[in-house]
């Protein structure tokens, strides 16, 4: 076969399951996100069962604490977008008012604010709208929560299982434990160095926003550590919501405090704690991880922004495996 028809049908290939990823990204992102956090608490079983601990209780205790966290987790959260979605109207009226303070100020200056910002399509109306529409992404992916959940339990159980049996010498199970392991070499390493970050970020965040009075601040806290999967980027978006409702609600000053505080705080975090955790490890560029949320939001949605960067190392790690059997081939 010519290569010119190979890449033809390769690009036909890849248009077609991208599409279908945007097809059923519902479905698909459910399993994803369960998959990743299985292979991050995987070790944690398998940590318990090294130290002496039968698989069944080990397992058991891990269970446990994935439904108390998840259910706990998932309570809060739907209680704060709640409360948020209530005030939504509130927020819009003093937005408002604020623009317009904007405007008048502009215009004694002899400057059009106004027109600016429609033609931007930046008006409070708009800002309303689109965090309106985040709130029901962000609704939406917890409202799938319980399956996360159930998947995550199975996925855990069957990734320890394959880590016992391979020590039973299971032929069977051994490919795909030594793939997941040489995947998760890396993988997991990402995943375990920004949850342990983003875990630490979001405390420290929580009880600052306590501190300053703002409203819904597990929300933005919680938001902060998810974002931690982006770098670069992730700190600049979880800085905007938690400074906007403060700026509506406490005032320009306190805004600005907000947003210094989260400097300093994910400076802290990133050059104090960061060398502890080994994150010049991961040699993740800002390109890349730009790009993956980019490209992988677009595909997937709300989750594929969190999930891009891990997304875009597997198909680099399944791309470095087709490759290297090539050149085995070839040689």
């Amino acid at each position: 076969m010519k290569k010119s028809l190979q890449y033809l049908i390769a690009g036909a290939s890849t248009i077609i399951i991208i599409a279908g990823l945007k097809v059923g990204a519902d479905l698909i992102n459910p399993i994803l996100i369960s998959i990743l956090l299985a292979i991050c608490i995987a070790p944690f079983p398998e940590w318990m069962i090294r130290k002496g601990l039968k698989k069944s209780l080990s397992l058991a205790i891990t269970l446990l604490l994935i439904l108390g966290l998840g259910l706990l987790t998932t309570v809060l959260l739907a209680n704060s977008l709640a409360g948020l979605s209530e005030s939504f109207p509130v927020y819009e009226q003093k937005l408002t008012a604020y623009y317009n303070d904007l405007v008048q100020f502009a215009q004694t200056h002899h400057m059009n604010i106004s027109e600016l910002t429609n033609k931007a399509n930046i008006t409070p109306e708009k800002i309303v709208v689109i965090a309106e529409s985040l709130v029901g992404s962000v609704t939406s992916v917890i409202s799938s929560s319980v399956v996360i959940l159930l998947l995550l339990i199975f996925f855990v159980i069957d990734l320890v299982g394959y880590e016992f049996d391979t020590k039973k010498e299971k032929p069977h199970k051994l490919f795909v434990h030594n793939w997941f392991g040489s995947l998760g070499s890396d993988l997991r390493k990402y995943i375990s160095i920004n949850a342990w970050e983003g875990l630490i970020l979001g405390g420290m965040n929580f009880i600052f926003l306590l501190i300053m009075g703002v409203d819904f601040a597990f929300l933005w806290s919680f938001l902060s550590f998810f974002l931690n999967f982006i770098p670069n980027i992730g700190f600049v978006l979880s800085v905007i919501p938690p400074a906007l409702v403060a700026l509506i609600i406490l005032g320009p000053s306190q805004a600005l405090i907000v947003i210094v505080g989260f400097v300093l705080i994910n400076f802290f975090v990133e050059n104090v704690l960061g060398p502890l955790f080994m994150r010049q490890g991961l040699n993740v560029s800002f390109l890349n991880s730009f790009l993956s949320m980019m490209i992988w939001g677009w595909i997937l949605g709300l989750p594929g922004a969190f999930l891009g960067v891990p997304l875009t190392m597997v198909l680099m790690k399944i791309y470095s495996e087709i490759m290297n059997k090539k050149d085995t081939q070839e040689a």
